[in-house]
């Protein structure tokens, strides 16, 4: 079984890399595509777009689709549970590999404030727009980053202390692509890793026969 797992693509915000995107899930081979979160940015552009329905195209339809909801795609929670055109969409997906446990999810619910509350959300998507055009900087890359570097431990702790109950967790929702191995108490070995995205990092997951790896077209983009 080979499982392909992208997040945090964010159609409709300016940094939205759609050509390097769609020239992956063209030639990506998997038999599952989970998408991990934000995918859509409905705080930023409230209807579907020319965007989504390429990136629809580029997607093998005949293999199985997952879609996690994430929380900059509000409009979508009313889909969670149900299949539509093969795509299942959920709060969080889980299945087992080779022995292992393995949890998707997107991760936003280890935040703590307002990234639950919609019409804050909203406002702050205004502002940030704003200071982007204005100044020409990515805003949302610059404070996750300064958001890790004071909360990385700390986040990363709580996520393993909620899935003690599985050997992999997988989320995007931080754009920060990273892999930790580590023993738990019980000597059992704990995985977790981090999709990234494709709004700076153009990252990806692959799960093939229970072996997890981190990938990145990045370098690859940048030499053609």
């Amino acid at each position: 079984m080979r499982r392909v797992i992208i997040s945090d693509v964010h159609i409709g915000s300016k940094s939205y890399n759609g050509k390097e995107l769609v020239a992956f899930l063209k030639q990506a081979e998997y038999d599952q595509l989970i998408l991990a979160g934000d995918i859509i940015d409905f705080i930023k552009i409230p209807t579907f777009t020319k965007y989504f329905i390429e990136i629809m195209e580029a997607i093998d339809f005949s293999k199985e689709v997952i879609y996690v909801v994430g929380n900059h795609e509000v409009t979508l929670r009313k889909l969670i549970g149900r299949t539509l055109y093969n795509i299942r969409f959920v709060d969080m997906y889980e299945f087992s590999e080779n022995g292992r446990r393995f949890r998707v999810e997107h991760g936003d619910r280890y935040d703590r404030g307002i990234v639950h509350f919609d019409f804050l959300m909203k406002l702050i998507s205004i502002v940030h727009d704003w200071i982007d055009r204005r100044f020409d900087t990515d805003l949302a890359t610059w404070l996750v980053n300064r958001r890790l570097k004071k909360r990385k431990l700390r986040r990363i702790w709580d996520i393993l202390e909620w899935n003690d109950d599985v050997d992999v967790v997988i989320m995007g929702h931080s754009h920060h692509p990273e892999a930790i191995i580590w023993v738990d108490d019980k000597q059992d070995i704990k995985t977790y890793v981090n999709c990234g995205d494709w709004v700076s990092h153009q990252s990806w997951v692959l799960i093939e026969d229970g072996v997890v790896r981190l990938k990145s077209e990045e370098k690859k983009l940048k030499q053609t």
